[in-house]
């Protein structure tokens, strides 16, 4: 595929779009956690949690969002971390999938290269047919504005942890 052509360029800009905007959710999600578990702030608290897995951060923040003592946050929390692991899912197919043209619809795809990924999507209609998931241009573009509400609802979520924090500063003074 030459680089110069339309689609391979539009490919190519929908990736990064990807990329750079999850790399901004799993900045912002750090930060979220840090304020979801009340950790105390620490000189290397941001690296430390950085360095978890966004799997693990996500599981964090949807486990400590069902404590939350206000019902009308957990549900912006539980939506969060529901649209952040919607936008990983692509984001890793995205980045770790090969991107072929499809020899039928003449369409770039993701497709599984990798045995297990391949066994994972493959879908058995009977002894001789069968067929495996792949990816289309048109989800990566369908994944974008979702990505771009979390991020958005990720600073609403991190307002509003500041504000309660600044709360209890001023509590804590007066006691």
């Amino acid at each position: 595929m030459p680089v110069h052509e339309p689609e391979w360029k539009e490919a190519c800009a929908l990736i990064g779009e990807v990329a750079l905007l999850y790399s901004a959710l799993d900045h912002q999600l750090y930060l979220i956690v840090i304020e979801v578990t009340q950790l105390e702030y620490a000189p290397m608290l941001e690296s430390i949690v950085a360095t978890l897995d966004p799997r693990q951060k996500i599981e964090i923040l949807k486990s400590r969002a069902s404590h939350v003592r206000q019902k009308d946050w957990q549900k912006p929390l539980k939506t969060h971390a529901d649209r952040l692991e919607r936008v990983a899912r692509i984001r890793n197919v995205v980045c770790h999938t090969p991107l072929i043209r499809n020899k039928k619809t003449g369409k770039l795809e993701f497709a599984p290269v990798a045995t297990s990924k391949i066994l994972k999507s493959l879908r058995i209609s009977d002894d001789r047919t069968f067929t495996y998931d792949r990816l289309s241009l048109d989800q990566v573009k369908d994944i974008i504005p979702v990505a771009e509400r979390a991020l958005g609802g990720g600073e609403d979520i991190l307002s509003h942890f500041k504000k309660v924090r600044a709360a209890l500063a001023t509590k804590k003074q007066e006691d």
